[in-house]
């Protein structure tokens, strides 16, 4: 910006003068002392930071002596000091909210527009120079000031913070791969991740269909799932654009009820994945291996959660040909749409189940022991031969069946 038009010669004569007076040590040290007092006392990250302390009073002292040079010359233009750009730097480098920056400029305008009116008493301007003239002036040129810095510096913030989220995220993905891997965990690898590896680990993968339309606020919703668990909040890693990894840690294994959040991921069209809590050396490992293994059996399977626990003999049964081949061969008479079909079968797998005991399949099923017995008689009548002839390979056909519904044998 050129010489200001508008500005009468006896403003800018003055201005030079104003200048003189202010550049004085000692009244730079009283403008740093006023300004960031009230700075410090509003806002206490940086108050209980003494190296951001000292950052900002360099940054107000550069900002106060390039605005006067400069600010106030008749070619005005931004000189942004490097202690400036220092401080907003440190700012973001101590993951602090840019609203901290943002309140540091927002208390610096104020308090510079309060020294400004203090120093522009009558009986401090030369004779016929109107203090609102004067006044007016210099507020103009220290409001653009302010307003082209914060501009330049919300600039310098979000590179520096995504520059620092970037490099943090890739470093916490190579210390996550590499535990996944086998690795033993280093000196440092708790602190960098923000995650306790000796207490219990429950893993979890979310995951959304690869024909979802929308882009999935994965992380929001890995905290309310974790939150109606009764977790705490995850370490996360997005794996894949539809696939967020997760692990929680608690000094206690939890106990998991996916009913809880059934209905929070069947309303976003996802599916969870859960893995059984592990304690000891490789845990973070074997449940994380454990939830893939269970996202894996829900990319075909009926529900929309699934914990390790209740699908591991199908997870280790597998989706093939042959998994398919056991289960039209051991279930065979079993699979027709006959009516009552459906509830031979449940009864079949609630009794294996339960290791073979009617009176915990009754209550199971909320039904009477005698109803258990009849249905036990009528699938041992269609297969031709007594459930615990073949318990463990009818039970895990029948959970097979149950995970993946008869439509998956077409």
């Amino acid at each position: 910006m050129g010489v200001r038009e508008n500005e009468s010669p006896a403003v800018r004569a003055w201005l030079q003068q104003f200048v003189e007076d202010a550049l004085r040590p000692a009244e730079v040290d009283e403008f740093v002392r006023s300004v960031d007092e009230v700075i410090v006392a509003a806002i206490p990250e940086i108050a209980g930071d003494p190296t951001l302390v000292e950052e900002l009073h360099a940054s107000t002292r550069a900002h106060w002596r390039n605005f006067l040079v400069v600010g106030l010359s008749d070619e005005y233009r931004l000189a942004l000091p490097p202690a400036a750009i220092a401080l907003s730097l440190s700012i973001a480098r101590r993951h602090l909210d840019i609203s901290v920056l943002l309140k540091v400029y927002r208390v610096a305008n104020k308090s510079t527009f309060r020294y400004l009116t203090e120093h522009t008493h009558a009986d401090l301007l030369p004779t016929g120079l109107p203090r609102d003239e004067a006044l007016l002036t210099l507020w103009q040129r220290a409001e653009q000031w302010i307003d082209e810095s914060i501009e330049s510096l919300i600039l310098h913030f979000t590179q520096e913070r995504a520059a620092l989220t970037e490099g943090a995220q890739a470093r916490r993905g190579e210390i996550i791969e590499s535990l996944i891997a086998g690795a033993e965990p280093g000196t440092m690898t708790e602190r960098v991740l923000g995650h306790k590896l000796g207490l219990w680990q429950t893993a979890f993968v979310l995951s959304a269909a690869p024909t979802a339309l929308t882009d999935t606020p994965f992380y929001d919703v890995a905290v309310r799932v974790c939150h109606l668990l009764g977790l705490p909040a995850p370490l996360t890693l997005l794996a894949a654009s539809r696939e967020l990894w997760g692990w929680v840690a608690t000094a206690e294994p939890p106990v998991l009820d996916t009913a809880e959040v059934g209905d929070l991921v069947d309303s976003l069209d996802l599916h969870l994945a859960l893995g059984t809590p592990c304690s000891g050396p490789g845990a973070f490992r074997t449940s994380h291996l454990q939830a893939v293994a269970a996202q894996r059996v829900g990319v075909r399977a009926l529900a929309s959660c699934h914990a390790y626990g209740d699908v591991e003999l199908v997870s280790l049964v597998g989706d093939s040909d042959l998994a398919r081949d056991l289960v039209r061969r051991e279930l065979g008479p079993l699979l027709g749409g006959a009516r009552g079909q459906d509830a031979l079968r449940a009864t079949a797998l609630t009794y294996l189940r339960v290791g073979q005991n009617v009176d915990l399949a009754a209550q199971a099923l909320f039904v009477h022991p005698n109803t258990v017995r009849y249905r036990v008689g009528r699938v041992e009548e269609q297969l031709g031969h007594r459930l615990a002839d073949r318990a463990a390979v009818l039970e895990t056909s029948l959970r097979w069946l149950e995970v993946y519904g008869p439509g998956a044998l077409d």
